[in-house]
């Protein structure tokens, strides 16, 4: 099978595979220090989402209409290609661990365990919610006409005041090509047609991971996930929701150890 452009393949053909998933405004790219940690005992997947890293646009008539299922036909293929025939370890952090999330739930690939950093499959949370109408206000700030400035709310609620303005000119201009598809991302998110309680259906392991200084937004959505996922542990790191690219010291060591806990392989 032809190899997918965006896909990357690290580690050793043959072991546990583990698939990697990553957030809105980012790429495969952000996974590159787990990749190297991992290529001794995994078969790694890197994979970039739709509309970012070399990955073609989405291609739909109405933005708001995106759907977590049109990123799914892009990353099975990826798998396929790769000629994985196990099940994976899925690795996914933010967008890229609500896609997980669907991808165990709907069983569109067999999953040996899930290692989730703050999914943020807002469609658990009630409209009425503080934390739901928390993240539909920045939800609407993408659709304005300045790009930029959905942009910079955007990236600097999930940092900090000032971080999107403190960034290098080559990196805000690829960000400012990127927000229609934070704009779908956000549809997808919101529009998926499943409750909390539809995650009951995930039977593998999972680990959750969430930051202590991360939003009221991500939080609950994990407060949620947490009460329904059959088989999760949890844990809160002193980091913010970017944690995975930001402390990737922090992040890394946990989904390593949950890793070696639900395969036969070994890192030492």
């Amino acid at each position: 099978m032809t190899e997918v452009a965006g896909s990357y393949r690290t580690g050793t053909p043959g072991k546990p595979p583990v698939l990697l998933l990553h957030s809105s405004q980012s790429t495969s790219g952000q996974w590159r220090a787990l990749q190297a940690e991992l290529s001794g005992a995994f078969d790694v997947l890197a994979v970039d989402l739709l509309g970012y890293g070399k990955a073609p646009a989405p291609e739909v008539d109405n933005p708001d209409a995106f759907r977590l299922a049109d990123e799914i036909p892009r990353v099975v293929a990826s798998v396929r290609a790769a000629g994985v025939d196990q099940p994976l370890h899925l690795i996914g952090h933010s967008y890229g661990a609500a896609l997980a999330l669907k991808i165990a739930r709907e069983r569109y690939l067999p999953v040996r365990s899930l290692a989730l950093f703050e999914p943020v499959a807002f469609h658990v949370l009630d409209a009425d919610e503080p934390a739901r109408q928390e993240i539909d206000k920045i939800a609407g700030q993408m659709h304005q006409a300045d790009a930029e400035a959905a942009t910079r709310a955007f990236v600097d609620y999930w940092n900090q005041p000032g971080y999107f303005d403190a960034l290098p000119e080559r990196i805000r201009q690829g960000m400012l090509r990127q927000a229609d598809k934070v704009t779908m991302d956000f549809a997808a998110l919101m529009g998926e047609p499943c409750s909390a309680d539809d995650y009951r259906q995930i039977q593998a392991p999972a680990l959750l991971l969430s930051g202590a200084f991360s939003r009221h937004s991500a939080k609950e959505v994990a407060a949620r996930l947490k009460q329904v996922l059959p088989q999760v542990e949890t844990e809160t790191l002193a980091c913010g929701h970017m944690g995975p690219v930001t402390a990737p010291q922090l992040v890394n060591p946990h989904i390593i150890s949950f890793l070696q806990q639900h395969t036969e392989t070994n890192l030492d």
